[in-house]
């Protein structure tokens, strides 16, 4: 089963660091089931456009498994993001290549996970962290209005993607890394400035 979350992601060069608790936190930027905290500050032309970049690469690849692999389809000006499980290292690459094709791709970050699909149970945790670190974003964000981040996971790996300054970025990332049964944090976040006109 392949599903599409047409999720948004930014971001530039591709950076690791560790956070607190041992948690790894993989930056990519000048600076599954998601939920945005604040609002999508992209242009309504760049969210149609991300949109249907989304559906066809996510009708590519469901035309290329069908029910062999579970993908999500995450897009934010241009970048993809494909994360869940696919068969084996092939069909890793075969879905980078796929997503590459389209013209209005402008990065790829292929985090596809080799093996079998994610367990109902897996998928129940993953939307139940997602709501936890929705929470403790929204807590300490002073002003919810100011963040331009949805909150993804997938197999206990959170996704921050989106658009915000650099400190309230690497505050949320500290924060997700905190949650309780979060095992790596992928921020994704490109600064304001970076917004296209």
């Amino acid at each position: 089963m392949l599903r599409t979350g047409l999720k948004q992601l930014a971001g530039a060069a591709l950076l690791a660091a560790s956070l607190s608790a041992c948690v790894p936190l993989v930056v990519v930027g000048g600076a599954a089931v998601g939920a945005w905290i604040g609002s999508d500050p992209r242009p309504a032309a760049m969210i149609k456009t991300d949109t249907k970049l989304g559906a066809e690469i996510h009708a590519k690849l469901t035309d290329e498994w069908r029910d062999k692999a579970n993908v999500s389809v995450n897009t934010f000006n241009g970048l993809v993001l494909l994360t869940g499980e696919v068969p084996d290292e092939a069909a890793k690459a075969r879905a980078e290549e796929i997503a590459r094709s389209f013209a209005q791709t402008t990065r790829v970050y292929n985090d596809l996970f080799v093996g079998p699909v994610a367990s109902a149970v897996q998928q129940l945790n993953d939307t139940q962290i997602t709501t936890l670190v929705k929470s403790h974003l929204l807590a300490s964000a002073g002003d919810p209005s100011s963040v331009h981040i949805q909150v993804i996971t997938e197999r206990t790996t959170v996704y921050l993607l989106g658009m915000s300054n650099p400190a309230l970025a690497d505050k949320a990332a500290n924060l997700a890394a905190s949650v309780p049964g979060v095992s790596r944090v992928v921020k994704l976040v490109q600064p304001l400035a970076a917004l296209p006109k």
